[in-house]
């Protein structure tokens, strides 16, 4: 029996949301050094820095599971909702390490980062069901119009 869960795809899907996240930190991070805000101490820029990962991160990892579940999803078939929020735990398992490390006042911001990420596998999860059944009922549609 062929296993529901793709766990090639889900451990991809979540590393590649991981790796999104990260790429945006820094993208925004380079954006403000060099064009917004030239010219600062590294200090500073440090500072910007930690605020940056503890306002946009949250955020920027929904967004990143949520198009990585879409990504994984393409050629399932079933279990959508399942694999989406194996996507999810997947990522937070990948950066629960940062909680013990991250100091006391942030712990908060990743405990809701955590939350955000698994519920935006689960959403990504209905969604790309809800794609897959409109796609299936255009299919029926479409074959029922040229008989």
């Amino acid at each position: 029996m062929k296993s529901r869960i793709r766990w090639p795809r889900v451990l991809g899907a979540a590393l590649f949301s991981e790796l999104g996240v990260i790429a945006l930190l820094l993208a925004i991070g380079a954006v403000y050094s060099l064009w917004i805000s030239p010219g600062r101490s590294a200090a500073e820029y440090q500072e910007f820095s930690a605020r940056l990962g503890y306002y946009v991160a949250p955020a920027a990892s929904g967004v990143a599971v949520f198009v990585s579940v879409l990504w994984l999803a393409r050629r399932l078939t079933a279990n959508f909702v399942m694999n989406g929020v194996l996507v999810g735990v997947v990522a937070v398992l990948l950066t629960a390490g940062f909680l013990f490390t991250a100091k006391p006042g942030d712990r908060f911001m990743y405990v809701v980062s955590f939350a955000v990420r698994i519920v935006a596998g689960y959403l990504g999860g209905l969604t790309a069901q809800a794609l897959q059944s409109r796609k299936q009922l255009s299919a029926t549609t479409v074959a029922r119009a040229t008989r």
